[in-house]
């Protein structure tokens, strides 16, 4: 399957899926139970279970990141045109209060070896970004 009839698919499923209350409620339910213990688990497996697919699913990475990145830019265009500054304040404060602080601060300092490594490259990506305006 091409990739432009892939990406009209997956959304094209999407939508029939949103359509269907009992998927709605499954999706809610699964992430009202995820574990928050079991991410370091899921890492470990991910990685070492099948390095082969593992590396390979890495491989598709770019194409994830710019399907995320489209997502959030229409998400975001979206938010701003539907959403008032008082609803999304309101919305985010609930949400930060359930946040591990936590655990993000040491993700945070186990982040810093891997960001100190990779930021001249990336901030010369993110340059080019910014002055180009990217490339589509």
């Amino acid at each position: 399957m091409s990739e432009d009839h892939s990406q009209i698919a997956a959304s094209s499923i999407l939508r029939e899926l949103l359509k269907k209350p009992g998927f709605k409620d499954d999706v809610r339910d699964m992430l009202k139970n995820i574990d928050p213990q079991d991410g370091r688990e899921l890492v470990k497996a991910f990685l070492w279970q099948d390095i082969e697919f593992s590396l390979g699913l890495m491989g598709g990475l770019p194409a994830i990141a710019n399907t995320v990145i489209r997502a959030v830019d229409e998400l975001l265009l979206q938010v701003d045109e539907k959403f008032s500054i008082e609803l999304l304040q309101g919305f985010t404060d609930s949400l930060l209060k359930d946040i591990d602080t936590g655990s993000l601060s040491r993700a945070l300092k186990n982040a810093r070896p891997l960001i100190d490594a990779l930021s001249p490259l990336l901030g010369k990506f993110w340059q080019e970004a910014r002055d180009e305006g990217g490339k589509p």
